[in-house]
């Protein structure tokens, strides 16, 4: 069970990571290549989680809650403002991404699903996806993942109980997810 919690802590952490690198009061997310997609069939076991979530970018820090309901069919995830108000909504089926914002700000949805995806999903997945023909390469040891492209670290996520610290060394930015609930679903 600890195995489970600690991907999907990371999951929510990454998705908050890039919905704040996304927000242009952090400044702007270099965009050389993208990271992937991976479908929900190969993602953790189905569970509802409600997470705080800490991003430290730019000299500046925002607080954020995530609740996520992850299962073999599709991913969701909601992110609210302290005040409960809907920052993000996004839905992934495997084939389709569907993403609400506030009209205000932008978000990269995709690149925030494919963040949590990376810290969430399981390392074999990661593997057979993120090819090394590609350029990619992904290093995974107990309670740490990394990716690097062409030689460039790139992510870095460490896994702490129910603590998930991510950061993106492309966009500067550190994201800590703390895992306040988790609910395992039934399959």
């Amino acid at each position: 069970m600890s195995e489970l919690k600690t991907p999907l802590t990371r999951m929510g952490c990454a998705l908050f990571l890039f919905l704040l690198a996304g927000c242009s009061s952090f400044g702007t997310v270099e965009r050389s290549p993208e990271m992937l997609l991976l479908k929900p069939v190969h993602g953790p076991a189905p569970v509802l989680l409600t997470q705080r979530v800490t991003l430290s970018s730019w000299g500046q820090q925002k607080q954020f809650v995530a609740i996520a309901r992850f299962t073999y069919e599709q991913s969701k995830l909601v992110a609210l403002l302290p005040t409960g108000q809907q920052l993000l909504y996004l839905e992934f089926d495997g084939e389709q991404l569907e993403q609400r914002a506030m009209p205000s700000i932008e978000l990269p949805g995709k690149d925030i699903l494919a963040l949590i995806q990376f810290a969430l999903w399981p390392g074999d997945t990661l593997l057979r996806n993120y090819r090394s023909d590609q350029g990619w390469n992904i290093d995974i040891t107990d309670g740490r993942r990394e990716l690097t492209h062409n030689d460039n670290l790139w992510v870095d996520v460490s896994y702490h109980e129910q603590q998930i610290n991510i950061y993106n060394y492309l966009a500067k930015y550190r994201v800590l997810i703390e895992t306040l609930e988790q609910k395992d679903l039934e399959p």
